[in-house]
């Protein structure tokens, strides 16, 4: 999915209408009746027209540039793949459209998210190809904060497989999965590490840390933690984000395998940005002290 500029609105390559407001953290898909553009999930491919990115001129030559630096610098290239196939079905058809597809006409929607999961891979494809990052960031939120969007059954039968495969085929070229989801996910924690999912970046403090943890044994690492809806607000306190990044530290970090962080981003992720300056601060005295205690 395409950014829009702050304020503005744009349609992005897949014909989805992107908005984001003034007063808003991001851009989101504006979906009206007017927008939307699958109209009915049974005749997908009358209304989804998938950009042929093969075909799209491409200079990776600053991208290998680059990669190179950044390994050279002693750290991890990382690509980033928004919109995953979940995001990408709600963002041609909404929330609801998708949920009823589900129900309601199973073998389109199958359809319709092979089609998006080879647009994926063609794109994972050209990644390795031409600059072989260390890891690719790839988003998709799988649930809201207290439960998934579906049963874990459901999302087993439409997602995990599909995952397996784009998952699959960038560890079998050495590269790092690392999946952002900032929600509950919990339940499906053995099928996120099952199918290639190196870390989970994003874990809410809604799902237990510690107790998958202990089930995982070091399969999938965990980064996220802090609670971004008590700390990353309009009126933020420098003691509150502090405590908030303490708290995680000493419960998470003894069970190993544990990356502190705002849910839905490492450096420069915050809302507001002084947040960001205060939960690093916090993270450095806080290691600082634990490793030499």
């Amino acid at each position: 999915m395409s950014v829009a500029e702050r304020g503005k609105t744009k349609v992005n390559p897949w014909g989805v209408t992107v908005y984001w407001g003034e007063d808003e953290p991001g851009s989101m898909p504006l979906i009206n009746d007017k927008t939307k553009v699958c109209k009915d999930i049974c005749r997908w491919r009358e209304y989804v027209k998938v950009p042929d990115i093969r075909k799209v001129p491409m200079d990776w030559s600053r991208a290998v540039e680059d990669t190179r630096r950044i390994r050279g610098e002693g750290r991890l290239s990382i690509a980033m793949m928004a919109s995953g196939l979940f995001e990408q079905t709600h963002a041609l058809m909404g929330f609801e459209d998708v949920f009823i597809a589900m129900l309601e006409e199973p073998e389109a929607m199958h359809e319709l998210l092979d089609c998006i999961l080879d647009f994926k891979l063609n794109w994972c494809r050209m990644l390795v190809e031409n600059c072989r990052p260390d890891a690719v960031l790839f988003h998709d939120d799988w649930g809201s904060k207290k439960s998934l969007f579906v049963s874990r059954d459901t999302w087993a039968a439409f997602f995990k497989e599909r995952y397996r495969k784009i998952y699959g085929y960038l560890r079998e070229n050495g590269v790092l999965v690392i999946h952002h989801a900032d929600c509950y996910c919990e339940t499906i924690a053995e099928d996120m590490a099952e199918i290639g999912v190196d870390v989970w970046q994003g874990v809410t403090p809604e799902n237990n840390i510690p107790k998958m943890q202990k089930r995982l044994r070091g399969k999938m690492a965990f980064m996220g933690g802090l609670d971004a809806s008590v700390i990353d607000v309009p009126d933020h306190k420098e003691d509150i984000i502090r405590g908030e990044v303490r708290r995680a530290c000493e419960e998470y970090v003894p069970g190993g395998g544990f990356i502190p962080c705002l849910t839905y981003g490492g450096d420069d992720g915050s809302i507001y940005p002084e947040v960001d300056e205060i939960v690093k601060d916090e993270i450095a005295k806080w290691s600082r002290a634990y490793f030499h205690s």
